[in-house]
């Protein structure tokens, strides 16, 4: 039988995941303050999740490397828990764990982020690793893959599926419930400068900035925790796998015709 996990693997059977060409998903995490009823490794918990899952379902296709916990929260540090990696020392890392895979055959990358402020990161190291390495890789938030089941179960106004939230909580009440402090969840909703910016895990405004997160949350949530539930934790964390699944075997077929020179000087080169 196939193995799912990469780091699970003998080194022959990772020339064999290499011969079968599969996808390689790398779950981006980060440790930061969920509020006082959740952990603090939720962004981690819940993209390695979806990325272990994906691939255990479909071996042939996809292969779940071991997440990254530790990456860009400069902006919580005034709460405890926050562990903050320097915008650039993250892009070079990300970029050599990229690197390291190309170097082994592997031609297809899915950097799948699991918090917000690792975004434009992940999308700089993405660019970075297909242009500098034999592979190609793609990035995306996991939560943006289930969108439209979000805008059918939820039952929060815009601003309640922000952080610590009810999409975040219904998640890891799902997958680790006994971690939940169900005692110490509240609502709190931060300021909404509309139309400027609006944080929803629906989509946001036309300008991103970021404030300190003390600035912004008292008991660092944001959004609405109350309305969470485990079955909505289910199917969200079901239309994201599914998603995953779909893009994986796209990105895994996607051929794309050869690049072409156009400079002068590269007339003469191959």
């Amino acid at each position: 039988m196939r193995k799912h996990l990469y780091a699970a693997m003998t080194h022959e059977e990772v020339n064999e995941a290499v011969l079968e060409q599969r996808v390689v998903l790398i779950p981006v995490g980060q440790l930061e303050t969920h509020g006082p009823h959740l952990p603090i490794d939720v962004d981690a918990v819940q993209v390695t999740y979806v990325c272990e899952e994906a691939a255990r379902r479909t071996p042939e296709d996809l292969l779940a490397a071991p997440p990254i916990y530790y990456a860009f929260s400069e902006h919580v540090m005034d709460f405890p828990g926050t562990i903050a990696i320097r915008p650039t020392v993250l892009i070079e890392y990300l970029f050599d764990i990229g690197h390291s895979f190309a170097r082994q055959g592997f031609k297809r990358l899915v950097l799948v982020n699991g918090h917000g402020s690792n975004r434009s990161i992940c999308e700089v190291a993405t660019r970075m690793i297909t242009n500098h390495t034999s592979a190609m890789c793609a990035t995306l938030d996991h939560w943006n893959l289930a969108r439209e089941k979000l805008a059918e179960i939820r039952e929060s106004p815009v601003g309640g599926t922000a952080h610590a939230c009810e999409f975040e909580t219904s998640e890891y009440m799902y997958l680790r419930p006994d971690l939940v402090r169900y005692d110490r969840i509240q609502d709190e909703f931060a300021p909404d400068y509309h139309p400027w910016r609006s944080d929803d895990f629906a989509g946001g405004g036309l300008v991103h900035f970021m404030e300190f997160w003390s600035q912004r949350s008292k008991s660092g949530a944001e959004g609405a925790p109350s309305l969470a539930t485990p079955e909505k934790g289910r199917q969200l964390l079901e239309a994201t796998i599914e998603a995953l699944i779909a893009f994986g075997r796209w990105w895994k077929a996607l051929s794309l015709p050869p690049r072409v020179d156009h400079r002068i000087s590269g007339r003469d080169r191959v």
